[in-house]
């Protein structure tokens, strides 16, 4: 999620199920994250919940719901997941864990120094 509330999907190639497979191959992407950005990791229970049409929230769904809510912080992105896990009620059938990362906003301090020689 960037500061101006557009939405970013990260697609790692690759990954798989951990603790189940002996030599699990792990997949690596690298983002950059601003002032203002927020990073929201999550497990499959959250893409995979049902809508209340029945339907798959899948990965396009999160980032409408994400992009609709414009949440640029960790805390509000957390906040923004639950409402929608709730919202979704008992189309949340899979466990599900979220992480939330962010960089404060930049903040711009008053100048008050000379600019002139010494």
């Amino acid at each position: 999620m960037r500061a101006d509330g557009t939405v970013e999907p990260i697609h790692p190639a690759g990954g798989q199920l951990i603790g189940i497979l002996r030599n699990p191959q792990f997949a690596q992407v690298s983002a950059r994250l601003s002032a203002g950005d927020a990073l929201l990791l999550y497990t499959d229970g959250l893409t995979e919940a049902r809508t209340p049409t029945g339907s798959m929230l899948d990965e396009d769904g999160l980032t409408a719901h994400l992009a609709a809510a414009g949440p640029t912080s960790a805390d509000s992105l957390l906040t923004t997941v639950h409402d929608l896990i709730t919202a979704l009620g008992t189309g949340v059938s899979d466990d599900t864990a979220v992480l939330a990362l962010s960089v404060p906003p930049a903040t711009r301090t008053p100048f008050s120094g000379s600019l002139g020689a010494a």
